[in-house]
């Protein structure tokens, strides 16, 4: 099983709770469901990202991919099974027709 990916979206949310202080590291990563090392390493990515480059480096530069992004993929992907459909539908009507 390959290592599970998180938009950078939600590694941003962990971190900023992280930094309320509200609940402990370890009780935050386990509500959140990772490991309380990954929260550590995105706490110093987020940490470097804003001081290194005058705050213009991107924080978590991981292929993770953003709700729109992905929202879209599903769009393109559904657009393109129910074209899909609609071609075997017209391909079962055709051959129903000219079986007999």
């Amino acid at each position: 099983m390959g290592k599970k990916k998180y938009t950078q979206e939600f590694k941003e949310q962990a971190v900023k709770l992280s930094q309320r202080g509200e609940k402990s590291i370890q009780q935050l990563a386990a509500d959140l469901g990772i490991a309380t090392s990954v929260l550590h390493r995105w706490r110093r990515e987020s940490g470097e990202s804003q001081e290194g480059r005058g705050g213009k480096r991107r924080a978590f530069p991981g292929h993770g991919r953003s709700r729109d992004e992905e929202v879209e993929g599903l769009r393109k992907a559904l657009r393109q099974a129910e074209q899909e459909r609609d071609i075997l539908k017209k391909a079962v009507g055709y051959f129903a027709q000219h079986s007999k």
